[in-house]
């Protein structure tokens, strides 16, 4: 009988062990998938880079050495070239009234790179290099819209205090003096410093927020880039 009662608890301890590692076992595994889900969700609150996906008006001046000296810079953050044929940048006057600043006929915008339009004032087009230019102008209080060869809406600034503005959000607060610009942020964090003189001068112009206000920084000094200048990235 004893040996009976050594087999029978030898066997019930044997059985008990063996549940008990499997409940371990299966708590591991439970725990790591667990672990490997809160993994996924970290990664899914990375923040958005705020780098748009399409070209945007860059850079905008209003006046120059005289008040016709105006221009409208766009760039391209993205990585493909674009064919700029019947894209077509309008304006509206600080009363609203909607017009045509330039349509382009043919040009093409490289991948990172820029592409710009101006005034023709006297030889203004050939100092800045403009890709395409006529005798429209810009002034205090206006926007601009920037439209894809379908007439889509692709972007568009306003600035000071206009009638019925082209804008998103809230338009930049004031309207740039002599030979200053509005220009668009590189990264979230740009701000004049550093588009100016700082660690954001070649990063491009991509940010986009949707919100003029925020997206541009006032330069003291404009700085045009046209198609054959040095492509920028973040």
């Amino acid at each position: 009988m004893n040996k009976i009662k050594v087999l029978f608890l030898l066997t019930i301890s044997i059985a008990i062990i063996g549940f008990l590692s499997y409940k371990a076992t299966f708590a591991l595994f439970s725990d790591t998938a667990t672990s490997t889900s809160n993994v996924f969700s970290a990664a899914a609150q990375f923040p958005n880079s705020g780098i748009a996906d399409h070209i945007v008006i860059s850079e905008v001046q209003i006046h120059g050495g005289n008040a016709n000296e105006d221009f409208v810079e766009i760039y391209n953050p993205t990585d493909s070239s674009v064919d700029l044929s019947g894209w077509q940048l309008r304006k509206k006057a600080s009363n609203g009234t909607d017009s045509s600043l330039v349509l382009i006929l043919s040009g093409t915008i490289p991948t990172h790179g820029f592409f710009l339009w101006s005034n023709d004032q006297g030889t203004f087009e050939t100092d800045i290099g403009a890709d395409v230019s006529n005798g429209n102008n810009l002034s205090e209080n206006n926007s601009v819209l920037l439209e894809d060869a379908s007439d889509n809406p692709i972007d568009q600034v306003a600035w000071g205090d206009g009638t019925n503005q082209y804008v998103e959000g809230t338009e930049f607060v004031n309207s740039p003096a002599t030979n200053q610009s509005i220009e668009r942020k590189a990264l979230p964090t740009s701000d004049t410093t550093s588009m100016s003189s700082g660690t954001d001068v070649s990063k491009g112009n991509g940010f986009d927020s949707n919100n003029n206000a925020t997206d541009f920084i006032l330069r003291t000094v404009s700085q045009p880039q046209n198609s054959s200048s040095a492509t920028e990235s973040p």
